[in-house]
């Protein structure tokens, strides 16, 4: 299976690194003491999909929208000064 890890970086607009595996994610997050959330799954696809949120506005399915959206419902870890919390 293919994937990657994004970093999204606390009050970031964009990401700000992409890994071809978790272990490359992690050593990187160490190495610079970040804080954020690694993503390998567009969200609104997967809540969707996966949890209790279905869009009930159009404007929920709007590029902005969609670009923007985060869940927590989705299994995700955070990082806090480099070290998983």
């Amino acid at each position: 299976m293919n994937e990657v890890w994004i970093f999204h970086a606390e009050q970031a607009q964009l990401a700000s690194g992409v890994f071809s595996t978790r272990e490359q994610a992690e050593a990187w997050i160490r190495r610079h003491g970040l804080t954020g959330l690694p993503l390998d799954e567009g969200l609104y696809d997967w809540a969707v999909t996966h949890s209790p949120f279905r869009p009930k506005r159009s404007e929920q399915t709007t590029p902005t929208f969609i670009g923007r959206f985060t869940s927590a419902y989705r299994p995700h870890e955070h990082y806090r000064d480099g070290r998983p919390v």
